[in-house]
């Protein structure tokens, strides 16, 4: 227990020297680091308005509305709200989620790794996982806040399936919470990840095999929330009509993936870009347990998969592999090659625990892989350039936060270049609004003319807005070129309600949710009962 104790002490060292600069004042420039930031004072001022699940934020995109949280991994800013609501700015709230999740991660795989390794041997996995220059560029260069998140869920994943396989029960329900956890954190993460953990587990648990269909079956249906609206809404954005990115476009070579380098650009080419490069420490790693297993006569298919994983991700990054995500359909939803890093960042942590625990000398060898690890990355802490802020260049910015646009309605054939001054206008008839009360994502107003009009409320049409004239649902008009909401109102004073409702599918997957996050959590009451209780 004393050399458990230890081993975390030091994990909590390695990783303030992992995450120091998030210790000082500001924030630091990357690629989405205000974005993050910019979404999250959008995400509070929506959820503090009353609408849960947050899904439509009205400040974005010029003050017009956009649904780009209806599309966006939730889970971060979910947690984020949690030092917020403690008193934090935007940007503190941000940087305590990363450190947490950061420091978290390195926790949840030693936890994880301990299933099956020595301690020696789960504490340098531990290490690798944090430090590996992927894990520096989603810190410092990319600025991921979801990545970041979604690498705590990762090993949860990993332990509960060593848990199950190990034949407690236990941990059938935190599987299922473990993998709607990474979900929420992070899309494509999860879609990168979600299969190869699944083929782990069918490896893990020969006999169980059900346990862990069951368990990823919780963790989809937990989660139902926010992927079902996302996958059935696509129909009404124009993410299909664009392309983000050119998969190709983003493949780099066999030098840049192994020799050292670093930079803040956009694209893993170029001097000033940033590195795509695995690791000294990983190659040595991997080429350490692929000699192991050569020497071991015995079957291993766990560190067999993580060693093709590994080799696999590595090509798939490469140029030559231009031709495979040519020809392989939906492949751009990843939209980047070298997201194919997380996964060599997992199996390093993996293999290098393996490499320890075969070696008749595991302690120097985890000492030696330690020291390589994090003297080969801890340079790359250092941010491009500080930056400090104050609250409200965030709180009151109103882009749309995304490259192109994607999440626009396809109703919307021009974007508005301009801010309305006004959230209620009577563009058709004479009418005088005599009160108003406006917050986001909900307008009342209280109207009178002496003639039937036409209204034109300043933000985008999206499923789920609703008007309600006098308690009774209106029909709205969206037919116009910027997509706004449109509605007819007859002669006299009114009482009139708008506001961002839940359409069917929402409804629906929300009360799937709520009925998988009950019935899985009362499941594993039940089963902690009955294990405290024997």
């Amino acid at each position: 227990m004393k050399i458990v104790k230890l081993q975390i002490y030091l994990i909590v060292i390695f990783s303030f020297i992992a995450l120091w600069p998030f210790f000082k004042k500001g924030y630091f420039a990357t690629h989405d680091g205000d974005w993050m930031i910019i979404r999250l004072s959008a995400f509070h001022q929506t959820l503090s308005a009353g609408q849960f699940p947050v899904r439509f934020v009205d400040r974005l995109n010029n003050n017009f509305g956009y649904p780009v949280f209806n599309f966006l991994y939730p889970l971060p800013f979910y947690l984020a709200e949690f030092p917020k609501i403690l008193g934090n700015d935007f940007i503190e709230s941000i940087k305590i989620i990363t450190v947490l999740a950061t420091f978290g991660s390195a926790i949840a795989m030693y936890w994880a790794l301990s299933q099956k390794f020595k301690k020696e041997a789960s504490f340098a996995g531990a290490i690798i996982y944090l430090f590996a220059p992927y894990r520096f560029v989603d810190l410092y260069v990319r600025g991921s806040f979801g990545e970041n998140v979604a690498f705590l869920f990762i090993p949860l994943v990993l332990g509960s399936i060593l848990k199950l396989a190990g034949g407690n029960k236990l941990f059938l329900p935190i599987l299922s919470f473990a993998i709607a956890g990474l979900i929420l954190s992070h899309n494509v993460m999860a879609l990168l990840f979600l299969p190869v953990l699944f083929v782990i587990g069918l490896i893990l648990t020969e006999k169980s095999r059900l346990n862990i269909f069951l368990g990823f079956l919780g963790g989809v249906t937990i989660s139902s929330f926010y992927w079902l609206p996302a996958l059935y809404d696509l129909n009404f954005v124009k993410f299909s009509q664009i392309k983000i990115s050119k998969i190709t476009d983003h493949l780099t070579t066999f030098n840049r993936l192994i020799i050292p380098s670093w930079g803040f650009g956009s694209l893993p080419q170029g001097l000033e870009s940033f590195s795509p490069q695995i690791g000294l420490a990983a190659i040595a790693i991997f080429i350490s347990a692929a000699a192991s297993r050569i020497l071991e006569n015995k079957k291993n298919l766990f560190i067999d998969f993580f060693l093709i994983l590994f080799l696999l991700s590595a090509i798939l990054m490469l140029n030559v592999s231009a031709p495979f995500w040519n020809l392989v359909p939906l492949v751009d939803v990843i939209q980047f090659p070298w997201r194919l890093l997380s996964l060599v960042v997992f199996a390093s942590a993996i293999l290098a625990a393996f490499v320890i625990q075969k070696s008749n000398q595991g302690q120097i060898v985890a000492l030696i892989i330690i020291l390589a690890a994090v003297i080969s990355t801890a340079v790359y802490t250092k941010p491009k350039a500080f930056v400090e802020r104050p609250d409200s260049f965030y709180s009151t910015n109103e882009g749309t936060t995304t490259v192109r646009d994607e999440y626009m309605p396809i109703w919307v054939f021009e974007k508005p270049d301009f801010r309305a001054d006004q959230k209620i206008e009577i563009y058709q008839g004479d009418a005088r609004i005599i009160s108003q009360q406006i917050r986001p994502a909900k307008y009342n107003f209280t109207i009178e003319s002496s003639s039937s009009n036409k209204v034109k409320v300043n933000t985008i049409y999206f499923p789920g807005w609703q008007v309600d004239v006098d308690g009774t649902r209106q029909t709205t008009d969206y037919r116009n070129k910027y997509g706004l909401i449109t509605f007819e109102l007859p002669k006299g004073r009114h009482e009139v309600i708008i506001k961002y409702g839940k359409t069917p599918v929402h409804l629906i997957s929300e009360i799937v949710s709520l009925l998988s996050f009950f019935g899985i959590g009362g499941y594993l009451l039940y089963l902690w009962r009955k294990q405290n209780s024997s």
